[in-house]
């Protein structure tokens, strides 16, 4: 029994035809290299067992070169059980990374790529590791949130045109029993190749549709360990790690850190962050990435008077977040946010408003009244977490018709105010004049400010104690975000309207290479929360050429492709000299826009006219049916046929040879070649004129250009076949007559 399944297993694991081309295998080698640096460089392992992948694939590869003629049983029964080995760790890895399977399939295939590695003796297993490759960069660029994966699939593209190339090169000439190879350079060809295909891929790329139900709703997080589970109620910014109370003088700027980031906020600083990406988000659609949020106003500043946060701690993900006696909401949709830290940020949840389901890796939250997340450890560069919002889905006609009664202890808390200037209440009556719904009257606010004060972040210094809204209305009359959002918070609630400041990041700019919306630090905003029954808090953002976060529209990502000249304006810029860099950049930047554009008119209106325009394709498509049809019942005698080509005259002859050998019992089944038929006919002839002919054949049939005289040779071979074939039939006569 054991030997039987021995010889079915040398049976099932014969060789095949051994691939020689040193240029082939060299180049599916670099290939394979590119896919795995590539999966290596986004995090699917470590530095350490990525350089071990890259040398059993290099060891692989040059030990299956020189035992490409071999069985090697031993060698693959090895292989078999090392791959058992590895598909057991592959779901054990599965188990472990429910929601990221991204992960744990790219290992996989990179051990798979090093097992295989060691078994390539033909070129069919050389492609197979070309389409793995394939697979590896696709990965890789799941996991890529940066434009830096450019750098990497330009050259595996080129690597893997060349090993496409050289695979077609060494099948032609293992396949022709003669090969007369083209005396053109292959480097012309792949060259000529290479300016064709890429425009034809890079405006393909840019034209083709993003169908909605392509997109990936994996929820990725780092993985957890070391995580404590103690800590304060506060929010600790690493920028301003003394200080956890409202100063009696302002703080020292730090421009890598928002100072707003914060349990209270100092509306008499000043400063400008650094231009610098500080996290990458993938959403469906654009939010602000809501971090804290403020109740009580000290007329220069901001305080958050919790002085206690609800705890919440579960062993298994996702943590829901939730507040005891928290008001329902109405008219909301879920939203899925991945974000990647790339600078250090406070340890406060960046999120949509609300937040509800938390993958983090920690087993323990607080959050407050105001919907406020804080986790035990600031977030750190490299970290993933995800978070489901409930954001809300409420359109200006249904705030319109908003009704419902404030709580007493929601005005007393969210309408509270320092002494100041009747000239406040004044204005805000002025504002909203005869608006007869709390909607109207926060809309008229926000469009006021928005319209008669200019955003300005060189707006001159206040008073230590001076009032910010004074300041900014009736002084400055100018100002930055934290401004407009106090102003308007205020001017609300000076009308009984409970409002807050919640501060967080705009939405960032979205990089249509990588799908991601890149975060900077200069993106640190505020904008206001105004309470309207029964929908809930809803955004406002009075700052002018900022959106309108409560309705901000989902990003039509269908044609986004037509923005890669704005992001590769700004890859091309950090390359480039600084001089040419800012010219390039604006450049490239300015066609980017201008594309985007018109592909975002043209995307409106075929959302708008797309039934019209499918009744027109219908007709169009009908009409040139109808033409055709009429044409073909009309239809002129075919012209004359043209005069055979070479190769066509090559071919004719050999059929020619065919035919007669053919009529005395040789025929030549379709899976015998020319050579080989050749000799069968040699053989039954007792002569050598067939294989002379098929020689010349094979030399015809696939050189780059013919020579009229090897045509004429040609026919002369296949003649003297004929007469072989004529004498063969008539034994009795002469050379070159055909006999009675």
């Amino acid at each position: 029994m054991f030997e039987r399944t021995v010889e079915y297993y040398r049976l099932i694991n014969r060789p095949g035809e051994a691939e020689d081309s040193v240029a082939f295998r060299a180049a599916v080698l670099a290939t394979v290299l590119i896919s795995v640096v590539a999966a290596v460089k986004y995090g699917a392992v470590g530095a350490a067992t990525g350089s071990l992948v890259v040398a059993g694939v290099v060891a692989g590869s040059v030990f299956s070169h020189f035992t490409r003629k071999r069985s090697n049983l031993l060698i693959k029964m090895v292989l078999s059980v090392l791959l058992l080995a590895v598909f057991a760790v592959f779901w054990t890895d599965l188990g472990a990374s429910i929601h990221d399977l991204r992960y744990p399939l790219v290992r996989l295939f990179l051990w798979l790529q090093v097992l295989h590695s060691f078994d390539l003796p033909s070129r069919r297993d050389l492609d197979f590791s070309l389409v793995s490759a394939a697979v590896l960069v696709a990965f890789a660029g799941s996991l890529s949130i940066d434009s830096g994966f450019l750098y990497l699939l330009v050259p595996f593209f080129a690597a893997g045109l060349v090993s496409l190339y050289l695979g077609h090169r060494s099948a032609l000439q293992s396949s022709a029993d003669v090969f007369v190879p083209s005396k053109k350079r292959p480097g012309s060809s792949v060259a000529l190749a290479v300016v064709v295909l890429v425009p034809i891929s890079v405006g393909l790329f840019m034209l083709l549709p993003r169908l909605p139900g392509f997109n990936s709703y994996y929820l990725p997080m780092s993985g957890s360990g070391g995580t404590p589970a103690a800590f304060g109620p506060l929010i600790r910014n690493p920028g301003y790690e003394a200080v956890t109370r409202f100063p009696s003088e302002p703080l020292p700027y730090n421009q890598d850190a928002y100072f707003g980031f914060s349990s209270f906020l100092d509306l008499r600083m000043r400063g400008v962050p650094v231009d610098r990406v500080v996290m990458k988000v993938r959403s469906e659609r654009p939010q602000y990435w809501r971090a804290a949020a403020f109740d009580r106003f000290r007329g220069n500043g901001w305080e958050n008077s919790e002085e206690v946060r609800e705890e919440l701690a579960s062993s298994s993900l996702p943590l829901t977040i939730s507040y005891p006696g928290e008001l329902s909401r109405y008219s909301t949709r879920e939203l899925v946010q991945t974000f990647f830290i790339e600078r250090k940020l406070p340890n406060t949840v960046f999120a949509a408003y609300v937040p509800r389901d938390l993958y983090f890796p920690t087993t323990v939250v607080k959050v407050d009244s105001m919907m406020s997340v804080l986790v035990p450890v600031t977030l750190d560069p490299g970290l993933i977490y995800t978070v489901v919002s409930e954001v809300s889905e409420v359109t200006p006609a249904m705030l319109d018709y908003s009704y419902g009664r404030y709580p007493a202890s929601m005005t007393e808390r969210y309408c509270q105010l320092p002494e100041m200037s009747p000239a406040v209440g004044e204005l805000a009556r002025s504002i909203t004049g005869d608006s007869h719904t709390a909607y109207r009257k926060v809309r008229a606010i926000c469009d006021y400010l928005r319209g008669a004060y200019p955003y300005d972040l060189g707006v001159g210094k206040q008073g230590r104690d001076e009032n910010t809204v004074e300041f900014f209305l009736f002084k400055a009359k100018r100002g930055y975000c934290e401004h407009f959002a106090t102003a308007m918070a205020v001017l609300c609630r000076t009308l009984e309207i409970p409002a807050r400041v919640a501060v967080g990041y705009d939405i960032g700019e979205y990089n249509s290479l990588t799908g991601y919306y890149e975060v900077n630090a200069r993106d640190a905003h505020a904008w206001t929360e105004v309470y309207l029954p029964p929908y809930g808090w809803i955004q406002f953002d009075p700052t002018p050429g900022w959106g309108d976060p409560h309705s901000m529209p989902a990003r039509d990502s269908t044609w986004s492709g037509l923005s890669l000249l704005t992001n590769i304006g700004r890859v091309l810029g950090k390359v480039v000299p600084a001089s040419w860099g800012r010219a390039l950049k604006s450049a490239w930047l300015a066609t980017g826009r201008a594309f985007g554009a018109v592909a975002s008119e043209v995307s409106s209106f075929v959302r708008r006219w797309w039934s019209w325009l499918a009744a027109a394709a219908l007709l169009s498509a009908a009409a040139l049916l109808s033409r055709r049809l009429l044409r073909r019942r009309t239809r002129r005698p075919p012209p004359a046929p043209s005069e055979p080509g070479p190769a066509e005259r090559a071919a004719l002859a050999f059929e020619r040879m065919a035919r007669a050998l053919a009529a005395v019992g040789i025929s030549r089944p379709p899976s015998v070649t020319a050579v080989e038929f050749a000799r069968t006919a040699d053989a039954a002839l007792s002569s050598e004129a067939a294989g002379r002919a098929a020689a010349i054949f094979n030399a015809a049939r696939f050189a780059a250009r013919v020579d009229p005289v090897t045509l004429d040779e040609l026919d002369s071979a296949v003649s003297a076949v004929v007469e072989e074939v004529a004498r063969k039939k008539n034994p009795g006569s002469r050379h070159g007559d055909p006999g009675p």
